[in-house]
């Protein structure tokens, strides 16, 4: 395995130029003035660095920026042609490859369906790809990240239940490393979005937030001052499977009551369907041309939107469980901020009252009057951008 890259930059090169170059890359374009304030390093000390790693193409002088009374700063950015990191998500249906600069512009990218293959079709779909991208990619791959559902063991690199490929412990990190020799992490796609959303959307300018995503389960990411928290045996964050109410429906996991098993997409389909089979008017039903079974939630949305009265009542029943599930998250961990994304937040506009309501009024006053409740913007874009930090945070 000669081209892996055996210690970290922070190792080979320093603390002092790991911790510039990182602020330089989450911050830039930045002056060696502001790098200095954010570093609490003296001006010589960054000078000399920055000079360094001119000198090393890892970073470039940008522009000049607008003075302060003074000679108009320098800016510097991360060189783009420095790194070339490769992200591969794998979703509920298909499989997204990215091959990223050091900025993470895309400089190309492949996507492929996954639907009715087998798990060893997966794994040798996802091999053939990865050997399409760093074929095809002008500049040596720093570093691979992979992008899976369910629990994960981040150190060791193994997926350990992908519910929508039948993996059950696959070392993915051992097995890629072992064909390609470039550096592979492997991580929750939960967490890669929270990590997003902390790098560049909502969470940007917080220290301790709860992510909830909502779709057709519930998962959820726990950032505690600056850091994701992922438990004693990398298992922290299953929110979806806390009981809400034990006498409520079952849940995937097999217990009764979840989180999920209320709040969900699925749960959502669940009622809606419910409710028609129990003699329910809803255009739901037309939609889906009398097939129950091919109710989705986008049919529900657009439903509401028309204003049926079934699909608007099963949205603010689901609201409801948010906004109890909401406040047990803030009872327990205080948190700044809980963002919301995934597909849920589709019907945000027929849910959002009630759950806000909700969440009031089962939550602390002390802990709710300090939290902000947000919904995500970025979308699957910030599984992107929290995934290509992940694995540049790694190999820096």
């Amino acid at each position: 395995m000669a081209n892996l890259i055996p210690v970290s930059y922070k190792l080979l090169k320093g603390m002092n130029e790991s911790l510039i170059l990182d602020i330089i890359r989450k911050m830039g374009p930045i002056s060696r003035a502001d790098i200095a304030k954010e570093t609490n390093l003296t001006p010589p000390t960054v000078t000399n660095i920055v000079n360094k790693l001119i000198e090393e193409g890892v970073v470039v002088e940008y522009k000049v920026g607008e003075s302060n009374g003074g000679r108009p700063p320098v800016l510097i950015k991360i060189n783009p042609e420095f790194m070339t990191i490769i992200i591969v998500h794998i979703s509920t249906n298909n499989l997204h490859e990215y091959t990223l600069d050091a900025e993470l512009n895309r400089k190309s990218e492949q996507t492929h369906s996954i639907k009715g293959l087998k798990e060893q079709e997966v794994l040798e779909l996802l091999m053939s790809t990865l050997d399409k991208a760093i074929k095809e990619s002008p500049n040596n791959i720093s570093g691979i990240g992979i992008v899976v559902r369910g629990p994960v063991k981040t150190k060791e690199g193994i997926s350990v239940f992908a519910p929508n490929i039948g993996w059950r412990n696959v070392p993915l990190k051992a097995m890629i490393e072992e064909k390609f020799e470039i550096p592979t992490y492997i991580m929750n796609d939960v967490r890669a979005m929270a990590w997003g959303e902390f790098q560049m959307g909502k969470a940007k300018e917080v220290e301790n937030m709860i992510f909830l995503k909502v779709g057709y389960g519930i998962g959820s990411a726990i950032l505690i001052n600056g850091r994701l928290y992922i438990g004693n045996n990398d298992s922290a964050g299953e929110i979806g499977h806390t009981t809400i109410d034990v006498a409520g429906p079952k849940c995937s996991c097999g217990n009764y009551g979840c989180f999920e098993a209320l709040a969900s997409e699925k749960a959502l389909v669940n009622l809606v369907v419910k409710s028609i089979k129990e003699g329910n008017d809803s255009i739901v039903y037309q939609m889906a041309k009398g097939i129950l079974d091919s109710v989705t939630p986008e049919m529900i949305y657009e439903a509401a939107k028309l204003n049926d009265k079934l699909a608007i009542n099963s949205l603010e029943t689901i609201g409801r469980y948010l906004g109890i599930g909401i406040a047990n998250i803030i009872n327990t961990f205080n948190p700044e901020l809980i963002l919301i994304g995934g597909g849920i937040v589709q019907g945000r506009s027929f849910f959002e009252d009630i759950m806000r309501e909700t969440t009031k009024k089962r939550a602390f006053e002390n802990s709710y009057s300090s939290c902000s409740i947000a919904f995500a913007e970025l979308g699957d874009n910030a599984t992107l951008i929290g995934a290509a930090n992940m694995v540049m945070d790694e190999v820096l």
